[in-house]
């Protein structure tokens, strides 16, 4: 009886433990979100107007990049840089 009991106990501490691990990534649709938004408003286009790449991991924690079309000023390459826990941690414009 006690190592049935015992592997229950195991069982649930691992999925307690990779659900923990999982939990530390930032959600992909929140980045994106928050990188829309700050690229609207550096461009002051709205969000229908911007491209975005997938989310890409970096070395201090995510990256995406994307273009602006600002209509007559033309289309504006930039980076979202966040770091590790999801927060946007610069909006990096492309230099021509």
């Amino acid at each position: 009886m006690r190592i049935p009991t015992l592997l229950l106990a195991a069982s649930l501490g691992l999925v307690l433990s990779s659900h923990a691990f999982a939990s530390d990534r930032p959600d992909p649709g929140k980045l994106t979100t928050r990188c829309l938004d700050a690229a609207g408003k550096k461009f002051d286009v709205k969000n229908d107007y911007i491209q975005l790449q997938p989310v890409q991991p970096a070395d201090a924690g995510y990256t995406i990049a994307g273009v602006a079309d600002a209509g007559m000023d033309g289309k504006k390459g930039f980076t979202c840089q966040f770091d590790k826990k999801g927060k946007l941690a610069n909006l990096v414009p492309e230099s021509k």
